[in-house]
């Protein structure tokens, strides 16, 4: 009785250990380079990690642990690297891991599984030469290598996003996340570990994000169709203002373009949806709420641009009245002739706004386009992932039961 306790407490700790690196490996791997952090940050923080695991369970299981982890995260880098994606340092975080945080998302799904991917592989790769070595020297030190790195990454497998499997699947179909979820609340309960729940409680988050995808994108149209409605009232303004250029009272006339603004801003305002409105039940509402918002700044800048053009036609209109008055004062009888100035110029400064507002709305349609994309793809690069991915689990899946059997065989000799 006292073996099979011992031997379910290593278990237990083994399976804890081998969620090393899982919550920043998985998730804020793809944001963790908003981190300033230095040249010999990987370097540094491995020592550290080195030193935290060498004092809990000896030197030779840090060196495995920290090992295996950086291998497994060289595979995310390289492949990162190979799509063109820069990436921060890999930082280790003793009993959590380490993370390499991507500067920017990959293109589509299909890049980002090509860079999951890549972890469990180099994870697999990193621990076949102590297979060697084992069946060589029969050392159980290399059985413990062979065990945590297949447990590593295939835990890492496991298809919830965020963790890599999670996003390799991501490009068969994202609905596979929900199931994955499902599968984990069993063992919320019969083994209720931190890392699990933090397993589940990102795979909530992410599959809800993208659930609510559709919803995002309406957002994002409301905001296209409030890009060309300015961009259309942007020119009506500008016609109008070529019309009454030479007008003399054409600042009276910037002015109401001011006015309209303004009014249509205290409209608006009175008219915000107030409330919280429930997600799904209430999308309208929010989505209304989103666009009256997204309207509101849109008038702001328009505007601080009236406000612009209006304060430059004032200076040109007195830098014109004291030309004139100064000639008046040295030739009162008028012989000789003033200069003329030239007209307030608005073309520029509508050329300007309209410029930056083109912009901002082609920021806007690429992040359409890319949401509305970014899970398409082909039948065959579904079935090369789905392949590749069923091949990768179980290989390490047979590794997992070997190295389990060298860690029974050897249980008295691991310390």
């Amino acid at each position: 009785m006292a073996q099979k306790a011992e031997k379910q407490n290593q278990s237990r700790i083994w399976t804890i250990l081998a969620g090393v690196g899982l919550f920043l490996m998985s998730k804020l791997k793809w944001v963790f380079g908003l981190l300033k952090l230095g040249k010999f940050a990987t370097l540094i923080s491995m020592f550290i990690s080195l030193g935290a695991y060498a004092a809990f369970y000896g030197w030779k299981f840090a060196v495995a642990i920290v090992y295996l982890i950086f291998v497994h995260e060289m595979g995310h880098l390289v492949a990162a690297k190979q799509k063109g994606i820069k990436t921060s340092p890999a930082i280790f975080i003793p009993f959590m891991g380490a993370a390499i945080g991507m500067k920017e998302m990959p293109k589509n799904a299909k890049d980002e599984a090509y860079i999951a991917y890549a972890g469990p592989l180099f994870g697999l790769l990193s621990f076949l030469p102590a297979v060697f070595l084992y069946e060589t020297t029969e050392q159980p030190f290399w059985g413990l290598v062979i065990f945590l790195g297949a447990l590593i990454n295939l835990f890492n497998l496991f298809p919830v996003s965020p963790l890599d499997g999670g996003r390799i699947v991501g490009v068969l179909s994202t609905k596979i996340w929900f199931i994955g979820l499902l599968i984990v609340i069993p063992y919320l309960f019969i083994s209720p570990d931190p890392i699990i729940f933090l397993i589940f409680l990102f795979g909530i988050l992410t599959w809800w994000k993208r659930v609510r995808e559709d919803f995002e994108q309406n957002k994002t149209k409301e905001t296209l169709a409030l890009f060309e409605a300015e961009q259309k009232k942007l020119a009506d303004i500008q016609q109008e203002m070529d019309e009454y250029r030479e007008m003399p009272n054409f600042g009276y006339i910037i002015g109401t373009y001011l006015e309209d603004v303004r009014v249509a801003k205290d409209r608006l305002k009175r008219n915000i949806p107030s409330g919280y409105a429930f997600p799904v039940l209430q999308d309208k509402k929010k989505v209304k709420k989103h666009r009256t918002l997204v309207e509101i700044e849109m008038l702001n800048n328009r505007e601080r641009f009236l406000q612009t053009v209006q304060e430059e036609y004032e200076n040109n209109r007195r830098q014109r009245e004291t030309v004139q008055k100064t000639y008046r004062e040295v030739d009162p009888d008028g012989v000789a002739s003033i200069p003329e100035l030239p007209l307030f110029n608005h073309a520029a400064y509508f050329d300007a706004y309209e410029k930056s507002l083109l912009e901002e709305k082609a920021k806007t349609e690429k992040l359409y386009d890319q949401r509305k994309n970014y899970y398409v793809s082909t039948t065959k690069t579904k079935i090369v992932v789905l392949i590749m991915y069923l091949l990768l689990a179980g290989v390490l899946s047979a590794f997992v039961v070997y190295g389990n059997h060298l860690m029974d065989a050897n249980r008295f000799l691991i310390s």
